[in-house]
């Protein structure tokens, strides 16, 4: 049975916002170790790109080009989403504000500039890692059959 064009255009839309909601939480829970040692830790793109890869193939069941664009794409969104939240947790503390307070005042836009500032070359190289890891797990690279 063929799916119709509208089924395959609303799956897609349904995994696109499960993968963007899987990335946002990933970024969320990514930020606890990096407040318990009060730095960013970019290494920690690769465990974040397996589990993502693997949510994506397992839960979200995408697999292929559409699956490893999406474990990729959530990985990435991951990681500029704990840039931002440590910019944000970094003037909560230097302004000696509340961490919901320093997000509200900076804004999006400085959140975003601060947190580029802080990445060097081999932070965007762990994250550009994180999202090929991503990108393999979520592909399938060879089945066996049962």
């Amino acid at each position: 049975m063929v799916a119709s064009p509208i089924r395959r255009l609303i799956n897609l839309v349904s995994g696109l916002l499960g993968a963007v909601l899987f990335g946002f939480a990933a970024g969320a829970t990514w930020m606890v170790p990096s407040m318990m040692f009060g730095r960013a830790l970019p290494a920690l793109a690769l465990p974040v790109g397996w589990a993502l890869g693997y949510v994506v193939r397992r839960w979200l069941r995408f697999e292929g080009v559409a699956g490893a664009v999406l474990a990729a794409g959530a990985t990435l969104l991951a990681s500029a989403y704990v840039g931002c939240l440590v910019a944000a947790a970094t003037i909560a503390g230097m302004m000696g504000v509340g961490f919901a307070q320093a997000i509200s005042d900076a804004g999006p836009a400085m959140l975003v500039s601060l947190a580029r500032l802080a990445q060097g070359p081999a932070d965007l190289g762990l994250y550009l890692a994180g999202a090929i890891l991503a990108a393999l797990v979520a592909w399938p690279l060879g089945r066996r059959r049962g």
